[in-house]
């Protein structure tokens, strides 16, 4: 596969499940910190040798929570694998459940 394809399925995989992460979260009627006070809310950073890790900046939350992923189910879900978009959907709701954000 070559690099550039690869990039592709990962940024395609970042924005669904960055969209999904927030979905959830809204579902919860848990809101994001303001745009004002927190520039994004809601971002990927990828430092080197560790797995890409959405921050969430919370409403009312002095720093931003940490939801890392694993980079094959990014490219998965950036190559539209149903299969995976479910697992994805079980990982953030039970990472969130974890941090203490949602109780189903």
């Amino acid at each position: 596969m070559a690099e550039t394809e690869r990039d592709t399925r990962a940024q395609a995989g970042q924005r669904w499940l960055q969209a999904m992460v927030e979905t959830v979260l809204a579902e919860a009627s848990i809101p994001l910190a303001s745009s004002a006070l927190h520039q994004p809310a809601v971002s990927w950073m990828t430092l080197p040798g560790a797995r890409p890790t959405l921050s969430l900046w919370l409403a009312e939350e002095e720093a931003p929570r940490q939801l890392p992923f694993p980079r094959d189910v990014i490219e998965d879900c950036g190559a539209g694998i149903r299969r995976r978009h479910s697992y994805a959907r079980s990982y953030i709701v039970r990472s969130l459940r974890q941090m203490g954000l949602v109780s189903s």
